[in-house]
C-alpha cells in the first residue's frame, strides 16, 4: 500500500502515530476505507470543483475571506 494512503487513512481514521505503516497497510487491505483514501488524494471533492468552476464563470461571486 502506498505512503500517502496509509497517512490518509491514519488522519481520517484518527489512528494513533503508535500503529506501524505495516499494521494500517494489513488491516484495511481492499477496504472502502483504503479506496476512499486513495481516490481522495487523486481528486478534488465535488464542492471544490463546483466552486471553482463557479469562480471562473463569475468571479465577482468569490468568497472573500477577511
Amino acid at each position: 500500500m502506498n505512503k500517502d494512503v496509509i497517512n490518509a487513512i491514519r488522519e481520517k481514521e484518527q489512528l494513533p502515530d503508535s500503529m506501524t505503516d505495516s499494521e494500517i497497510a494489513l488491516e484495511y487491505k481492499g477496504t472502502y476505507t483504503a479506496a476512499r483514501a486513495a481516490v481522495s488524494l487523486e481528486h478534488k471533492p465535488l464542492d471544490q470543483v463546483i466552486n471553482d468552476a463557479m469562480a471562473k464563470i463569475f468571479p465577482f461571486m468569490r468568497n472573500k475571506k477577511k
